[in-house]
C-alpha cells in the first residue's frame, strides 16, 4: 500500500480573506493486496472521517435563497410577457429567453441549496476499499492547520488499521486443538 499525504490551504470568501486547510490523500495498493481484497471479499471495509467540504457560510445560505426567487419572479415575468407578446403581436421576443434564464436560476439555486442541507446533514464521509480501488484520492476539510494535522494522523491510524487487516486476511488460520 502507497499512500500520499499532502495539506493544502485555499483561499476563500468574497473578499478572499479567509482561509480553509485541506488533507488530500492518496492510497494505492498493490497487486497482491488487490487479489487478497477480491479474495476474501473486503471492499465494504473501510473507516470514517470529517467531510471533504466546509460549513456553507452565511453569505452562501442568502445568496442561494435570493438566486432562487430572482429565479421565480424572471419564470413569472417571462411567461406574463410571452404571453402579452404574442397577443400584442410585439416584435420583440423577450419572453422566452427571460422564462428559461429564470427557469435556469431556480434549478441552479436549488441544487446549491440541497449540497448546503446535505453538508449540515453528513458532517462526516465514509471511506470504503471499494472506493479506494475505484478512485484512490480523498480529501478532508480542516479548519485550520493544527486540525489538519490531527486528521493526518487520524488518517494514519485509519490506514495501519487496514493494511493490518489485508495482512491478517492474506491467509485463514489452520485448524488449533488445545484445552483450556
Amino acid at each position: 500500500m502507497r499512500v500520499t499525504i499532502e495539506h493544502r490551504e485555499q483561499t476563500t470568501g468574497v473578499v478572499k480573506n479567509h482561509k480553509d486547510c485541506y488533507v488530500d490523500c492518496k492510497v494505492e495498493f498493490s497487486e497482491e493486496e488487490r487479489a487478497i481484497i477480491k479474495a476474501r471479499d473486503l471492499y465494504r471495509e473501510g473507516f470514517t472521517v470529517r467531510t471533504s467540504t466546509p460549513v456553507p457560510t452565511a453569505t452562501a445560505f442568502f445568496s442561494t435563497n435570493i438566486m432562487r426567487v430572482i429565479g421565480r419572479f424572471m419564470i413569472i415575468g417571462g411567461f406574463v410577457y410571452a404571453i402579452i407578446e404574442g397577443l400584442a403581436h410585439l416584435p420583440t421576443n423577450y419572453g422566452g429567453p427571460i422564462f428559461f434564464i429564470g427557469a435556469g436560476l431556480e434549478i441552479y439555486g436549488w441544487v446549491r441549496a440541497r449540497k448546503e442541507d446535505k453538508r449540515f446533514e453528513n458532517s462526516e464521509q465514509t471511506i470504503t476499499i471499494k472506493q479506494l480501488l475505484s478512485n484512490p484520492s480523498f480529501t478532508v476539510h480542516a479548519w485550520n492547520a493544527g486540525l489538519a494535522k490531527g486528521i493526518d494522523q487520524e488518517i494514519r491510524e485509519h490506514l495501519v488499521y487496514l493494511k493490518g487487516l489485508l495482512k491478517d486476511s492474506a491467509q485463514l488460520q489452520a485448524k488449533q486443538t488445545f484445552e483450556l
